[in-house]
């Protein structure tokens, strides 16, 4: 790129980088503060899914309790058919300019079987349903919002890297070569002057 070495050029340089530092403030304030929040929001997450995992395997062993001595397909049919009805309230919130989702879910009441297959610990695994279905439903929710916290993150640190390793060396660089040129024209000016004053 060819640049004028005049004194406009240079004071558009300098408010250039002036500019691109405050921008490279602000962005590098704002990184710090969203990695603090996706390290608190990954923290949540995998307390979060260690509860939902126990929660799960405590559920498989009383699950495959409570059908013991039932026949395999009518339990089958049982749980395959089972409608639990869901519904959301979907919030969207601003962290910092990135838009996050919280959803409040509200797991409907489980319909009990028919009295042809129940019993007390089938009947207890049926309602435990709802609450293993409200855990995973918040672990992807809380998983989802990780990861679009992190997508935020990887392109707020590109453009604090461009401005920092690229566009920042760049204009300091453009702003000390017309210095120089402009003091290389101010001496010849000078040292023109001299001659022709010594010539009179």
């Amino acid at each position: 790129m060819r640049i004028t070495p005049t004194r406009m050029e240079l004071s558009r340089f300098q408010k250039r980088l002036k500019t691109s530092r405050e921008a490279h403030k602000l962005l590098k304030d704002k990184l710090d503060e969203l990695v603090r929040r996706f390290i608190e929001l990954i923290r949540e997450t995998n307390e979060l899914r260690e509860k939902t995992n126990s929660s799960i395997k405590s559920f498989a062993t009383q699950a495959g309790l409570s059908v013991a001595g039932f026949p395999y397909k009518m339990v089958e049919n049982l749980f395959l058919n089972k409608e639990i009805l869901i519904s959301a309230d979907i919030r969207r919130m601003n962290w910092m300019g990135v838009t996050m989702v919280d959803i409040k879910f509200n797991v409907g009441d489980v319909k009990p079987s028919s009295a042809l297959i129940s019993s007390p610990l089938l009947s207890r695994t049926e309602h435990e349903m709802r609450e293993q279905l409200n855990l995973l439903l918040k672990l992807t929710l809380a998983e989802k919002n990780c990861y679009f916290l992190s997508a935020e993150i990887e392109a707020l640190r590109r453009r604090v890297n461009a401005l920092e390793y690229m566009i920042i060396p760049r204009l300091i660089k453009n702003i000390r070569m017309i210095k120089m040129k402009l003091s290389d024209n101010e001496r010849e000016n000078i040292t023109r002057l001299i001659k022709i004053k010594s010539l009179h």
